[in-house]
């Protein structure tokens, strides 16, 4: 696309500065070129009707029409969406109004409306709140059935080059299936505009929203469903949660109307979909409507419990208004800038930002930046999960380009292993879950990127403080380390101190309580910053004396059972953790009582803690074979040779990171 006058000049070296020219104040580390192009097409308030009226309580058409005849004669009403406690009515009517004028006639008929709203064209407008309470919490119909772990749940996936992105090395996502498994009762909704192809999918159902015929022209859809949930055919593509149950929710084309989004969004939600992802064109699409879908997705979704809804952060290459360069800039007011929903962008097969190569060998960015970037997920080219032609041998693997649709796709697709491994967990759990678990990515553009074909592209150069950048959010999602730390407490543990080898020996070993009291003390660990150090503090302990009983007799007698004690005390009086269940409870409160009961008897206290010494030592097995038995003499030798090492003290060393594109 054109970039206009001066387009050649774009990443090329400025001039120098000339004498008396004022000094160029210096970029600040986070900025860039933050100016999105703009989508959203004008205000149709005051011509014909068009609109969708918002009423607090079911409303007949007829007394819609009724109320407004006076003044629009010829008014059509229909209903759209009748589902506690959203009621949308469409309203439409030759005559010219504005939407004023339509909310002052119907309160004058007596009937309750929340808001007025263009059907056609995007508002920034916020729908006023409505009233959860008075709404059923969404959960699955009949119709959708959830599927059992199949026999490949557990097997690993093919080493084939276009499936970097499901293994743990080379930037991919680290998906573990004997940890991770395949999404087994998990329900999935893809929400896009076209999907030739789908009859590949192997879905539970395709849902036709506001279109008469499914339309079959590209593979998009098609390729979200697959990439997240893989296809049910026999030596078919698997996908990041094969055993999950996917549904393809299918509307217009973007620039019919802004309508259809928020319809499918709330009807997927309603349908009992665990994840919600959207990786269809809707920039420009942001309505009350969307306002009230994405409320109900979060406060009523999954049993009440919130539905984590995934968009991509989209790709914007041409340039704003008065500049030469790219936008590459999400919009404030797009709908994948909403805080409550989740914005992922691509990462590349070296775990960073994605950048291709145009055919001058230079590095352009694949999406865009902004505040509002939540996670990375790999986008660089995938594996095509649908064969070229029936027939055509299933084993044939193709490339195709993902971006940040794709990384969409991948990262509900973990959502769902997430959400496998624990059930329970809320919106905001599985969001501290998944974010705690994160890969970082060095904020700065590696070496390797260049040439680069403007380096304003790859702007910012820095992270904040809380760790996120406006490329890459807070980090590239690791779907193997969350799925560990997802069903248990101890693995949590482990894995927030670094120790991924120790969490997935120890989930190897548990025997201690059972997976609901598990489950839940994740929940409560996420919600207590106290109890979760106090875990974490449990686990650092461990890793320092496995192997080492000198270290442990050091202790004293009863510290590890007084320790573990505390921390179960703690589970069990946490003002922060969710309420347990009586089941639960009463686990947890024999559990304490145990403990409390073995620091009497020292023979009993003693086997208590010889058990724990026998736990570390199998749990940090490598740490065991190589562990410290450092005197002080050993401690200040390696000091005073440090301190040789540099005349001017300690030598310093340089951090060395993963190198990113």
């Amino acid at each position: 696309m054109s970039r206009g006058r001066g387009a050649a000049t774009r990443g090329a070296p400025q001039r120098a500065a000339a004498a008396g020219d004022p000094p160029r104040p210096r970029r600040r580390p986070w900025d860039f070129g933050y100016a999105p192009v703009p989508t959203a097409a004008g205000d149709d308030d005051g011509g014909p009707l068009d609109l969708v009226v918002a009423a607090r309580d079911p409303v007949a058409p007829g007394a819609v029409a009724a109320a407004l005849a006076a003044r629009w004669p010829d008014t059509a009403v229909e209903p759209v969406l009748y589902r506690t406690p959203i009621f949308w009515l469409r309203v439409r009517s030759p005559a010219p109004g504005r939407r004023a004028e339509v909310a002052a006639a119907l309160a004058a008929a007596a009937i309750p409306v929340r808001y007025v709203a263009s059907a056609l064209r995007p508002s920034a407008a916020v729908a006023p709140r409505f009233d959860a309470a008075a709404g059923a919490t969404a959960r699955p119909d009949g119709a959708w059935t959830a599927r059992p772990p199949s026999e490949e749940s557990e097997e690993e996936e093919p080493e084939t080059p276009g499936r970097w992105f499901l293994r743990a090395e080379g930037g991919g996502i680290g998906v573990d299936r004997r940890r991770s498994g395949g999404g087994a009762g998990t329900r999935l909704a893809v929400i896009d505009d076209d999907a030739w192809a789908a009859d590949d999918l192997g879905l539970d159902r395709e849902v036709l929203v506001m279109l008469e015929h499914p339309p079959r022209s590209q593979a998009h859809g098609a390729f979200m469903v697959a990439w997240a949930a893989g296809c049910r055919r026999p030596g078919g593509f698997r996908g990041v949660a094969p055993d999950a149950s996917p549904r393809l929710y299918l509307i217009p084309k973007p620039g019919s109307c802004v309508l259809a989004l928020p319809v499918a969004l709330v009807q997927a939600v309603s349908d009992g979909a665990d994840v919600v992802v959207c990786a269809a064109y809707v920039e420009g699409s942001t309505t009350p409507m969307l306002d009230d879908a994405i409320e109900f997705a979060v406060r009523l979704g999954r049993r009440g419990r919130g539905c984590p809804v995934v968009f991509p952060t989209g790709r914007e290459a041409s340039s704003p208004p008065e500049s030469l360069h790219a936008s590459f800039s999400l919009g404030f007011g797009e709908p994948a800038s909403d805080p409550r929903v989740f914005c992922v962008g691509p990462s590349g097969r070296d775990g960073g930002w994605f950048l291709w190569r145009d055919r001058r060998g230079r590095s352009r960015p694949f999406a865009n930046r902004g505040p509002a970037v939540r996670w990375l997920a790999p986008g660089d080219d995938l594996a095509c999960p649908i064969p070229p032609a029936p027939g055509a041998d299933p084993a044939a693997e193709r490339l195709c380009h993902a971006e940040s649709s794709g990384a969409s796709a991948l990262a509900a697709g973990a959502l769902l292993l997430v959400l496998a491994r624990n059930p329970a967990l809320r919106l905001s759990e599985l969001d501290a879950l998944v974010t705690r678990t994160l890969t970082p990515v060095p904020p700065a553009a590696p070496a390797s990127a260049a040439p680069v074909a403007d380096p304003w592209d790859l702007l910012p150069d820095a992270r904040d403080r809380d760790g996120h950048s406006a490329k890459h959010g807070y980090g590239r999602i690791d779907a193997g380390r969350a799925c560990l730390a997802a069903g248990d407490p101890i693995a949590l543990a482990l894995v927030l101190i670094g120790e991924d080898g120790a969490a997935r020996a120890f989930r190897g070993a548990r025997r201690l309580y059972s997976r609901r009291l598990a489950r839940w003390a994740v929940r409560a660990l996420l919600a207590d910053p106290g109890l979760c150090h106090g875990a974490c503090a449990l686990a650092r302990h461990a890793r320092l004396v496995a192997g080492d009983a000198r270290r442990r007799r050091a202790h004293g007698p009863g510290t590890v059972l007084r320790q573990l004690s505390i921390l179960a005390r703690g589970f069990a009086a946490s003002r922060h953790a969710p309420p347990p269940s009586p089941r639960v409870r009463d686990e947890l409160t024999a559990l304490l009582d145990r403990l409390v009961r073995s620091a009497i008897d020292p023979a009993t206290r003693d086997a208590v803690e010889s058990r724990f010494g026998d736990l570390a030592d199998m749990v940090f097995a490598n740490a065991a074979n190589t562990a410290h038995t450092d005197t002080d003499a050993d401690v200040a030798a390696d000091t005073s040779a440090a301190h040789r090492a540099r005349p001017g003290g300690a030598r310093r060393t340089r951090p060395v990171g993963p190198r990113v594109a």
